[in-house]
């Protein structure tokens, strides 16, 4: 019985160790009759309902994509092709709206169109 109550210990102790890192000092408190009660302030921890990270990746990438698409296919056909789909059905509207070329994408191409250069004129420096 002594042993259980020492192994019980320290796992109690073991188990603050690791929480009191985490929370900015919560714990816990063992009562003489054996009723485990938390102590401390939790480390108050801002939280937002909407997955703002999820938003954010998903908005790096849809820039990269309608960069690499303007870059790829040129900017007077994918103007043309926006435009098209801007004509077309709602989500089609939507789409087009979504994918219409701003100042953000056009830099992001501009950087693309730059590392391409670079990556050719080592090409040709390497076989040359």
């Amino acid at each position: 019985m002594v042993n259980e109550t020492n192994n019980f210990n320290d796992r109690l102790d073991r188990i603050q160790q690791r929480r009191s890192g985490k929370r900015g000092g919560m714990g816990f408190v063992v009562h003489p009759d054996g009723v485990v009660t938390a102590i401390g302030d939790p480390a108050s921890r801002l939280r937002f309902g909407f997955p703002l990270k999820g938003l954010l990746i998903a908005l790096v990438i849809a820039v990269a994509v309608k960069a690499y698409l303007m870059w790829f296919l040129g900017t007077d056909l994918y103007t043309l092709q926006v435009q098209s789909l801007l004509s077309g059905t709602a989500f089609e509207q939507t789409a087009g709206m979504i994918l219409m070329p701003d100042t953000l994408s056009a830099w992001t191409m501009a950087r693309i169109d730059e590392i391409y250069i670079a990556f050719q004129t080592r090409i040709v420096t390497a076989e040359g």
